[in-house]
């Protein structure tokens, strides 16, 4: 038999599997239908509170975790929207935490000093209109 065309089946054999592999692997999946992944949140609480009384909240899905031991998993469309929020549990208490987009891992602050997000709040209102 021919070298070449030995060479050429193997060549072709080892670009088919490696094609095979990388689509099973999701590589060259490009349908744009919405996939699921595991999102690992981290809470960094300076609050004067325990992190029991937090969740992590997606408002797209409407999805929550609770943190145990400073971490939250949940399963989100990559890109989704996650916020730190109170345990509905505890209906009378407001917190309104900033928003991250899902990846992998997201780390979410509790920020209770009235002096850090003021500033931030201030600094951003003067950024907008000049002042």
């Amino acid at each position: 038999m021919n070298p070449n065309l030995i060479g050429a089946i193997i060549l072709v054999t080892i670009l088919g599997a490696a094609g095979g592999v990388m689509t099973w692997m999701g590589l060259f999946d490009r349908s744009g239908t919405a996939r699921l992944i595991d999102v690992s949140v981290t809470l960094s609480n300076s609050c004067p509170v325990e992190d029991i009384y937090f969740i992590a909240y997606a408002p797209e899905s409407g999805r929550t975790a609770r943190f145990s031991n400073g971490v939250a998993n949940m399963r989100l469309e990559r890109g989704e929207i996650i916020r730190l929020a109170i345990d509905p549990a505890y209906a009378a208490v407001r917190y309104v935490g900033y928003d991250e987009k899902a990846s992998r891992n997201v780390a979410l602050v509790a920020d209770c000093t009235s002096s850090e997000r003021q500033n931030m709040i201030t600094r951003t209102l003067r950024e907008q209109f000049g002042n």
